[in-house]
């Protein structure tokens, strides 16, 4: 029981630094300084962080003030220029406090998220820089992508999925990826980091038939020194973003432990990963996909590959069919497995479940796996003959998904309202360890 607990250290490190964080959040010292002056007129000057953000009737931004970062709300004006990322914006306007939504503490939740209050203005004074000179990587990128030839649903969908840039994403074509259960594709995370982590070994032991470098130690040290390097780099490419820099750190982490020879459980790289990111960014606690991300990571470790010793492969006569069962099968294992990790945080957050979500992965992860990297392919041949050829693969991959989503969310009873409380978490967690411990004692 000892040699168990110390091939975990990192999960007793995690425990006690999250019930810190959870004093220090109770207490209120972790939150942002609240400098500004409420409810009172004054000239402020805003400097806009973010892209824009349509709301029902104005533009939405986040941006910086003496007071700390906050909600600017900026009426929509055919006589006027709307701001962009990087302007200075001068108006005459009250930063206030938000509400509470009903028993949803809404200010709270935006102090977690850094923003201090909101601001709405409708005449200003706006100090434009040239666009060219901040637009950020991501929109670059993207519009690199729409110069290959991509338009429309499909350009949005290949920008969410290998840029991780959501900004033109039609509000239905959100509605129908989040009722089919398939929203977790279009946020770059462990699923395309997983993605490109195989293409690259695949390109650098030459598909497995090169293995030289891993019986090496100084091999070993470069090839995951390249690996952590082109991983960042993605990380970087993608505006890294929480969810996508939490799935990088775990694939360094898993490199690092190569390069010196130590194997650790996957449990414990996954609260490493953990721990490092809170103690740089403690209010990532309340992050729903940081919570998302580390359930359906720590479920798949513990119960996907647990279940697989039960599944017993059969010898099928031709080697494709079985290879496509044992694919199939995989993906069933992993998405009920991720499902029972992270249902009780999408109930508790979204207030609904997605009843085909098998269906769901069965139909989008083969098309993701494709998807991915040729929009990367796309991304780096752009308007070339090449690219613009990918690029009509790409267009064609993104439409079959669009509409593979659009029909599952258009079945019957595709979402199911439910609601549960903190204690039911709580409940539904401990329920599921013990079932957990129970399994493993009995097979042990």
């Amino acid at each position: 029981m000892k040699n168990k607990i110390r091939a975990y250290p990192m999960i007793l490190l995690l425990l006690p630094l999250v019930a810190a964080i959870l004093l220090c959040e109770r207490a209120g010292v972790l939150y942002p300084k609240e400098s500004v002056a409420y409810d009172s007129l004054y000239v402020h000057t805003f400097v806009i962080q973010s892209e824009r953000k349509a709301t029902a009737r104005c533009e939405r931004y986040e941006a910086d003030t003496y007071g700390g970062r906050v909600y600017l709300y900026v009426a929509r004006d055919s006589t006027r220029t709307l701001p962009q990322r990087g302007d200075t914006l001068i108006a005459t306007t009250r930063i206030r406090h938000v509400d509470s939504i009903g028993n949803f503490d809404y200010r709270k939740y935006l102090l977690r998220q850094g923003i201090v209050g909101t601001a709405y203005v409708r005449k200003y004074e706006l100090k434009s820089n040239n666009y060219e000179l901040k637009a950020p990587l991501q929109k670059r990128l993207y519009e690199r992508l729409g110069a290959s030839g991509l338009s429309g649903d499909e350009l949005a969908t290949v920008g969410a999925l290998t840029l991780g840039y959501k900004e033109d994403l039609d509000p239905d074509l959100r509605h129908r990826f989040q009722a089919s259960g398939a929203a977790h594709v279009l946020a770059v995370s462990g699923l395309h980091t997983g993605i490109i982590y195989i293409i690259l070994l695949t390109l650098i032991t030459l598909g497995g038939r090169f293995r030289p470098l891993y019986e090496d130690h100084w091999g070993r040290v470069a090839l995951g020194s390249v690996v952590i390097g082109v991983m960042w780099g993605y990380a970087w490419l993608t505006g890294m973003t929480p969810s996508v820099v939490r799935a990088v750190l775990m694939v360094s982490l898993v490199e690092l432990g190569k390069m010196i020879h130590r194997n650790s459980p996957t449990l414990n790289t996954i609260a490493s990963a953990a721990v490092l990111i809170l103690l740089v960014r403690p209010l990532d606690l309340w992050s729903v996909s940081f919570q998302l991300s580390f359930a359906a990571t720590a479920a798949i470790v513990l119960l996907a590959s647990y279940t697989e010793r039960f599944w017993h492969r059969k010898e099928w006569k031709h080697r494709w069919v079985g290879w496509i069962m044992n694919y199939i099968t995989g993906i069933l294992i992993v998405s009920i497995a991720a499902q029972l990790g992270t249902l009780p945080i999408t109930m508790y957050t979204f207030g609904q479940v997605s009843t085909y979500f098998l269906l769901t992965n069965l139909m989008v992860l083969p098309i993701a796996s494709f998807l991915v990297p040729c929009g990367l392919i796309s991304l780096s041949l752009g308007g070339s003959t090449i690219g613009v050829l990918f690029s009509k693969v790409t267009w064609g991959l993104a439409w079959l998904m669009n509409h593979s989503v659009g029909w599952i969310e258009s079945l019957p009873g595709s979402t199911v309202p439910a609601h549960i409380n903190g204690w039911m978490i709580a409940i539904y967690y401990i329920l599921l360890i013990l079932f957990y411990v129970f399994v493993f004692k009995k097979d042990n």
